[in-house]
């Protein structure tokens, strides 16, 4: 039997960061080629925090993900100025948020 394992603040930041990548990530694939760019593989989380911000004002990105990833941009900007479990709890809920945003793509609504 094999335990479940926690994703670290690190590997957070990294699933967030990948999302936003500018050659693989899904969300700037889904605003391709007006939208915002997306993210070098080094960018910090203030970086992920701006690129977010930018996607949720972007025409191309449907209404329906625009809530979510506002949540997840203000979650992931809160982890700017947090520490110790409230910088994960933090981290954990931007990458929930961007998870939810990437399963909408495709649903009405």
């Amino acid at each position: 039997m094999t335990a479940e394992r926690r994703l670290t603040s690190e590997e957070l930041v990294r699933e967030l960061r990948t999302a936003l990548d500018a050659d693989t990530g899904w969300l700037p694939a889904l605003c391709a080629p007006n939208g915002p760019a997306g993210l070098p593989a080094d960018a910090g989380l203030e970086a992920v925090v701006e690129r977010l911000l930018a996607f949720t004002s972007a025409p191309e990105v449907p209404a329906a993900l625009t809530p979510v990833l506002q949540r997840a941009a203000d979650a992931a900007d809160m982890a700017l100025v947090t520490e110790g479990a409230a910088h994960y709890h933090h981290l954990g809920t931007a990458y929930a948020y961007l998870t939810q945003a990437q399963g909408l793509i495709g649903r009405d609504g």
